[in-house]
């Protein structure tokens, strides 16, 4: 079983955007604009304690675990990716038609890792629309003010790893052809 918790990060970064937000307050009582900033740091304040009393992540061969709500693998039938990383937002799509939004306030390394996890757990489920295998990446070039929006697709997710391999081949060695021995230089 993987657990993953919320950072901690986010209770820092509240307590940090209400000292903020009660400096701004306190020069709002002579200057009545610095009365916007200190509900803005305020709302946020609020906003990052919400996410750092998320329930913790469980993870298991069987099922994913958000607090107490229990959902088998088998019954994600689709998972939609947000832009965002940290706090990590994943749309899952349940069979029956039930959605649910997993919010996961960690860091940048274990939002990642958690959103691997959920992918490989579930490889029969859509991601974004697609089959996981057949997932790309792509290039979105942007034609005039309200044009439309076309997407190249570059790399699929093999190509992916071998170019990867190739690289990591190339740290190792110095060059990628392999006639060449490193004491050709």
């Amino acid at each position: 079983m993987t657990r993953f918790a919320p950072s901690k990060h986010f209770v820092y970064m509240g307590f940090v955007a209400v000292l903020l937000g009660l400096m701004s307050g306190w020069v709002g009582w002579q200057w009545n604009p610095a009365i916007v900033p200190a509900a803005i740091f305020l709302a946020s304040a609020a906003f990052l304690f919400w996410l750092s009393l998320q329930p913790t992540i469980e993870i298991t061969d069987r099922e994913l675990a958000i607090g107490k709500r229990i959902i088998p693998w088998s019954a994600i039938a689709r998972i939609e990716t947000t832009g965002w990383l940290t706090p990590l937002l994943l749309k899952l799509d349940l069979e029956g038609g039930r959605r649910i939004l997993l919010v996961y306030a960690g860091d940048m390394e274990s939002s990642g890792r958690l959103k691997e996890v959920v992918c490989e757990c579930a490889p029969h489920a859509l991601l974004d629309g697609l089959p996981q295998g057949q997932r790309q990446a792509t290039i979105v070039v942007r034609r005039g003010s309200n044009a439309e929006v076309e997407k190249h697709a570059i790399l699929t997710l093999e190509d992916e790893a071998e170019v990867e391999r190739m690289f990591q081949r190339l740290r190792e060695v110095g060059h990628l052809d392999p006639m060449r021995s490193p004491e050709d230089h």
